[in-house]
């Protein structure tokens, strides 16, 4: 997924300060001016799902961008559209993603143990639907 930004950090340099990349997809940390840590990234791919979901990120609708990050900041992600129609560990894995303090946020390291992801097939399994996909597109011309 592309978030807009990118930094190096180190074990000497672990938060970065300055203010790059798509501001929908900046943590409530970046947005109030904090150094960020690697958990501003775990925040951004959170909001990059939630654009998937619903088609915008959050509060894409708010003029001007600063009312949207203002309200990042404050309130984080609002509720889903139709949320209900989500799998609650999926919910689960989100809620994990996109908490606005950075503290209870979780890391990568946690998120790879998440029952989310941890279901999930492997690749294999998307050869059928694939295999499918081609046949109808063929079927099609």
């Amino acid at each position: 997924a592309d978030f807009g930004l990118c930094a190096q950090l180190t074990s000497e340099q672990s938060k970065w300060s300055s203010m790059v990349g798509k501001a929908h997809c900046m943590a409530p940390e970046y947005v109030n001016k904090d150094t960020c840590g690697t958990k501003a990234d775990i925040w951004s791919l959170g909001v990059v799902v939630v654009e998937m979901l619903q088609g915008e990120p959050p509060y894409s609708k708010e003029i001007p961008l600063k009312v949207a990050l203002d309200l990042v900041a404050k309130r984080g992600i609002l509720k889903l559209k139709n949320a209900e129609q989500l799998s609650a560990v999926f919910q689960d894995f989100l809620t994990c993603c996109l908490q606005t303090s950075e503290d209870t946020r979780w890391s990568a390291e946690q998120l790879l143990q998440h029952p989310f992801l941890l279901s999930a097939k492997p690749l294999s399994s998307l050869t059928p639907l694939i295999t499918v996909a081609r046949q109808m597109r063929e079927d099609r011309r």
